[in-house]
């Protein structure tokens, strides 16, 4: 009797992950004595065999599949399920083996339309230490049956012996299991942790394995070990200020600039950034997003990078790996895409020259679902962004959008040679002799003001209401500075903000409230005067025509066409109490442009 009269005798038994796979088992075995049975009941004509056409079908389907004379055991050596091998069953055995590893709770996960395994490797930390480092890796075929070889036992049946052989997990299986893409009912994974965290309700993550609230992996290091405070369910007030002193004591040696927005005090808003991105990195698993923490100062080896190591060594127990910012923006979102498809839950762009922008940076630090391009392809993929990114740069101005997405911290070591200065303490060999400590101190922040009942809650800053809540308006509610009041000196430093206050500004006085073509007003500003005898002397407008020049200029030349896009972008946008206003054009009619004071 030939495999094919049961095919349909559990229908999509191992697509229900509540049926045990010897249900499988036990149905076909009932349903095979059943088929026995009816082929050996005597016919009409008292014959107990079908008919000679049946036999040769029947003869020619034995020849295909073994016909076994009774099923396999349900389960295998170290109780590991059983999937029998058959003909014509590839779909029922890749339903039975992704059921498998499910019940198993082997490490594979679905992420960016692949299937993927948690990483890690032990690596160099500080002093001769060494730390685990964690990732996401696709999983490929031979993978796939790697795992099968744990979690479930292949047999097909041998007709000569006439008893089931173990064998090899199938290839076809492991390839149609990577191939069902969308088919998945594998859990899905945003990122690899090796510190506890947070869960969005403000519970504690230190258990080992996949977290489902989180959709975090938790590969624990067994060396570090949290405080009783931060395992309390409510710990105190009392308990977060002796938390936040640890912090602070660890950074006494920075040289933090003084400063902070209106109405903040006016000294601990660069420290409060600092202490930010050292408690934000532990706490993320709780946040949809977090905000850059940028770390700037106007000479090399004041501390910058130094300061995101010690971030890191605090959530990640090792020195932050960097990549640099490449001098075409095309360049380095390719190096932040694979970064951010690895899962890697620390990022940072070092030694940033200049301006730090770019439309997948603003998307990275803002969006919690990213789509990417992996490199060399032209697929697209869609991932969950669990990174916290850093950015280092001596005298770093952040531009455009990036402006209310970048908490901004600025040292000043106020000597010629900050490199040859001389300090007490280590602060990145403290952590990481003493790391539970550290990471318990940033956890008993967070709940300690949760367990307070979020007194003094601040208004959420736009896009990053989770981090405001948790971490900024805890800060603020030791007694530490806003640290959005660090925007206020980035929004200040932003150079588009420049460039275009500069320009309505002198549009203004050249031209008040009139509305002009781009033509009309780049012809007026480069029009130059005349002197009584006809003669041509200086521009009409030079400071306008200059701006115009830095802008859109081409050899020389205003090039209207750019000049329009600049206003057409930047239209409505306030600075310092004036906008741009686009006047006509709808219906082909002329497009003219004017300054409106608000």
């Amino acid at each position: 009797m030939a495999w094919d009269a049961f095919r349909d005798e559990v229908e999509d038994a191992a697509e229900r992950l509540d049926l045990p796979l010897h249900a499988l088992h036990a149905a076909v075995a009932e349903r095979r004595g059943a088929a026995q049975a009816a082929a050996e009941k005597p016919k009409p004509n008292g014959s107990t065999h079908a008919g000679s056409e049946e036999k040769k079908a029947s003869a020619e389907d034995a020849k295909g599949q073994p016909e076994p004379t009774k099923p396999p055991p349900k389960f295998g050596r170290n109780g590991r399920p059983i999937i029998p091998s058959a003909a014509g069953e590839l779909n029922r055995m890749t339903s039975m083996a992704e059921s498998a590893i499910i019940r198993a709770g082997a490490p594979i996960f679905q992420r960016a339309h692949e299937l993927v395994r948690p990483v890690t490797r032990e690596v160099p930390a500080s002093h001769g230490r060494t730390t685990l480092a964690a990732g996401v890796a696709a999983v490929t075929s031979p993978a796939i049956r790697d795992v099968l070889c744990d979690v479930a036992e292949f047999c097909r049946y041998d007709k000569r012996a006439s008893k089931w052989l173990v064998i090899d997990p199938p290839g076809d299986v492991a390839a149609i299991l990577l191939s069902r893409e969308g088919r998945w009912r594998l859990p899905v994974i945003a990122g690899v942790t090796t510190t506890p965290t947070l869960r969005p309700d403000g519970s504690l993550l230190i258990e080992p394995g996949y977290d489902p609230a989180t959709r975090l992996y938790h590969a624990a290091d067994p060396t570090l070990r949290l405080t009783p405070a931060a395992k309390n369910d409510k710990p105190s007030r009392s308990d977060a200020e002796v938390a936040l002193q640890l912090m602070k004591d660890l950074l006494a040696e920075f040289p933090f600039v003084p400063g902070g927005g209106e109405g903040e005090p006016k000294k601990g808003t660069s420290l409060s950034v600092a202490l930010s991105g050292c408690i934000t990195p532990v706490v993320r698993g709780a946040m949809s997003i977090a905000p850059m923490h940028a770390f700037r100062a106007s000479t090399a080896g004041t501390g910058k990078s130094y300061m995101v190591d010690v971030a890191s060594a605090i959530a990640t127990g090792r020195l932050c790996p960097v990549t640099s910012v490449a001098p075409e923006e095309a360049e380095t979102e390719k190096r932040l895409t694979g970064l951010l498809l690895s899962g890697f839950p620390v990022v940072s762009l070092d030694n940033v020259n200049g301006e730090l922008g770019g439309d997948l940076l603003a998307q990275a630090t803002e969006r919690t679902m990213l789509r990417l391009r992996p490199l060399g392809t032209s697929r697209i993929v869609e991932i969950e962004n669990r990174a916290v990114i850093f950015a280092t740069g001596n005298n770093l101005r952040v531009r455009g959008d990036m402006v209310r997405r970048v908490m901004v911290c600025d040292l000043d070591a106020g000597v010629e040679r900050p490199e040859l200065r001389v300090f007490k303490g280590d602060p990145v060999a403290t952590v990481l002799s003493a790391r539970g400590a550290y990471v318990s101190a940033a956890l008993v922040i967070v709940r300690a003001y949760l367990a307070a009942g979020t007194p003094g809650l601040l208004a959420p800053v736009q896009s990053y209401a989770d981090w405001s809540r948790l971490v900024r308006s805890a800060l603020v509610w030791l007694g530490c500075a806003d640290p959005v009041g660090s925007m206020d000196a980035a929004r200040a430093d932003d150079p588009e903000l420049d460039q275009l206050g500069e320009l309505l500004r002198l549009w203004s006085a050249a031209f008040g409230n009139e509305a002009l073509t781009v033509k009309d007003a780049a012809l007026a500003a480069g029009t130059r005067e005349e002197s009584q005898m006809g003669e041509p002397t200086e521009l009409r407008h030079p400071e306008l025509n200059d701006a115009f020049l830095r802008i859109a200029g081409d050899r020389g030349v205003v090039s209207t066409l750019r000049l329009g896009n600049f206003l057409r972008d930047r239209q409505g946008r306030i600075v310092n109490k004036l906008r741009f206003v686009r006047r006509g054009g709808a219906g082909g009619g002329v497009v003219r442009w004017s300054v409106e004071a608000r």
